[in-house]
């Protein structure tokens, strides 16, 4: 179905009688209510040898088992969903104007922005979406018919077969056959075009007015999530919502949020129950771009694991020694174990090559493998062993960056990159992702030095630089801010702050310049302070602050010229480190914990010599 066409009749799921609809198989991977993906070492996977021919592990419950006619819901639908989704259709009428919430959705669109991995349905459930509400609006149906219908398709399973278009798989979820994830899905676009959008008039004028918008739209979003959840019928819809769902949570409730914690897990959990961790089609054929999108989930959930797991010092849930990784548009060819991706997967190679979330996604999840991989050095005793993974990991990251094409490299100055806002948070969120794999590499070296390498600190610099330049040019870009500060800003800040804190060192590299390194810092804890970068009201403003007071305190210090150690306190300082490094055999000193955003972190920096 054409854009274009959304004001035309709305097509309808073939009935099961045509010839269309038998040539058909589900999308999803087995008999509703699913089991989901059965692994290795399940009872299925032994019965199969018994049964050989008969792949059991994607849900069928017998070789012969019968289907549910299609077009029919796989599960009953009970009066209490309908009655409870009924009411949230209620609440959701007196929400807001549902055409003023799609303008506003349409109009983010229009910037070049959208969401990440839902971006070919986004603008199809906008309009299915207002279709569906207006049916209530305008008397054609009152709320329990369409909560009826919404609970009845969210129970069918989602219909494809190889030669499926990406039209014809948006019938399942579309117009008269919207479901709850329809309308979840809108919601989280809602949610996140109202955090780009300071204003909209038909929807909002203030800034509390906006916030108030931004957390109603997340809410409901939520309730369409949880309702899709309650008939057990998992599918890739439901997971495309999970994602979107978690990624408005981040920007509402702040990455440290539990709520956000928790809504990583349950995409994991989606991910490992559909098998795409291992596997991401069974026996029956299915589009290439149903493909992707798979493939495209397990990279988004893949690399957002590993960031948020690294920026709240929490163990990953997703490793990779349990997951094969397959690159877009290539069903057969995946990532063996102890090789790395970039010899077997390329970005276009075209210097024309146009920007599109496909690429973000995959840069992000090989970056997010490399990062892995660094995250296990600290388990390896052997310092020469380490060394050579360490080194390992730096090459093949080098490596990794030349493989990306031209235009998406920043090698110079952000301003001279005359590309669209959401390019230009592509090219920066880009370098800094390289730059923070190297930076994991030599902080990993770096654990049983008490002050920062001259390696750690040039990277530092750099990330702490390009971070600052985007700042200073938010209003060129799209999405790029908080997130900037807190996964890379902070991080970078912390071994700039050591560094300039550790007065006996003699490191000064034509890469690492102190005047630049004061200035972004000043830059950095003025955006901060004042509000400009992270509102006062911005969940993460209050670990901020505290990181900004102690860079503050240092900048007066050298600012004023009373920046001076006594040599006997650092002394007794350092002493003190070690032996705590012994007592709990840890190689780090402990003013030189790496979870930056932790306000024990920036105390303990506040107790240095030189500050007291």
């Amino acid at each position: 179905m054409s854009e274009e066409a959304s004001d035309q009749q709305p097509r309808e799921i073939p009935s099961p009688a045509s010839a269309e609809a038998r040539a058909r198989v589900p999308a999803n991977l087995g008999k509703y209510p699913n089991p989901g993906y059965l692994g290795s070492s399940s009872h299925a996977s032994i019965f199969n040898h018994v049964l050989p021919g008969h792949d059991d592990r994607l849900g069928d419950s017998a070789p012969n088992a019968e289907k549910t006619p299609l077009g029919q819901p796989d599960v009953p639908v009970n009066n209490v969903h309908i009655s409870s989704g009924a009411n949230l259709i209620n609440e959701i009428r007196n929400f807001a104007h549902i055409s003023s919430c799609r303008k506003l959705v349409e109009a983010w669109i229009m910037k070049g922005v959208n969401l990440a991995l839902a971006s070919p349905f986004t603008a199809r459930c906008a309009q299915s979406s207002e279709y569906i509400l207006d049916l209530v609006t305008e008397g054609v149906q009152d709320a329990t018919e369409v909560s009826r219908n919404l609970c009845t398709s969210s129970c069918r399973s989602l219909l494809a077969n190889a030669t499926t278009t990406i039209e014809d798989f948006c019938t399942n979820f579309c117009q008269a056959n919207s479901r709850w994830e329809t309308l979840g899905l809108f919601f989280a676009a809602v949610s996140r075009a109202t955090t780009d959008s300071n204003y909209f008039e038909e929807l909002y004028e203030t800034e509390q007015q906006r916030q108030t918008f931004q957390r109603l739209a997340m809410y409901y979003s939520d309730r369409c999530l949880d309702t899709s959840l309650t008939f057990d019928c998992l599918n890739d819809l439901q997971l495309v919502l999970q994602y979107e769902n978690f990624i408005a949570h981040s920007f509402v409730d702040g990455d440290q949020s539990y709520h956000v914690w928790r809504k990583l897990g349950d995409v994991a959990s989606s991910l490992f129950a559909l098998g795409y961790h291992e596997r991401i089609e069974g026996q029956d054929p299915i589009p290439a771009f149903l493909k992707d999108l798979r493939r495209a989930a397990f990279a988004r959930a893949y690399s957002a694991d590993k960031n948020l797991s690294i920026f709240l010092g929490r163990p990953p849930r997703i490793n990779r020694k349990y997951c094969r990784f397959q690159a877009l548009g290539q069903a057969t060819q995946s990532f063996p174990e102890n090789d790395i991706p970039v010899l077997l997967w390329q970005f276009p190679r075209e210097d024309n090559t146009d920007f599109d979330y496909l690429i973000d996604t995959w840069w992000s999840a090989l970056c997010a493998r490399l990062k892995e991989e660094t995250l296990e050095l600290s388990s390896e005793d052997d310092n020469g062993e380490r060394l050579r993974k360490a080194g390992i990991i730096q090459a093949n990251a080098e490596v990794q960056w030349l493989v990306l094409p031209p235009q998406f490299r920043l090698e110079g100055l952000l301003k001279l990159h005359d590309r669209k806002p959401v390019e230009r948070d592509f090219v920066v969120g880009a370098k800094l992702t390289h730059l923070h794999v190297l930076f994991l590499v030599q902080l990993a070296l770096a654990r049983q030095v008490p002050k920062p390498s001259s390696e750690l600190v040039s990277i530092s610099v750099k990330m702490l630089g390009l971070v600052v330049e985007a700042i200073v040019l938010k209003d060129s870009l799209s999405n790029s801010g908080t997130s900037l500060v807190a996964y890379f800003g902070l991080p970078a800040a912390g071994i700039v702050c050591l560094f300039l804190l550790n007065q006996s060192a003699t490191i000064e590299t034509a890469d690492i310049s102190r005047s630049k390194a004061l200035q972004d810092l000043s830059v950095l804890a003025a955006e901060v302070d004042s509000g400009a970068l992270v509102p006062f009201h911005n969940p993460n403003y209050p670990s901020f602050a505290g990181a900004i007071g102690t860079i503050k305190c240092i900048l007066e210090r050298l600012m004023s010229g009373k920046f001076a150690i006594d040599t006997q306190a650092q002394a007794e300082f350092d002493d003190h480190s070690q032996s705590q490094n012994v007592q709990t055999d840890e190689y780090w000193a402990p003013w030189t914990n790496n979870d930056f955003l932790d306000m024990e972190f920036w105390l303990n920096l506040a107790d240095h010599p030189a500050l007291v």
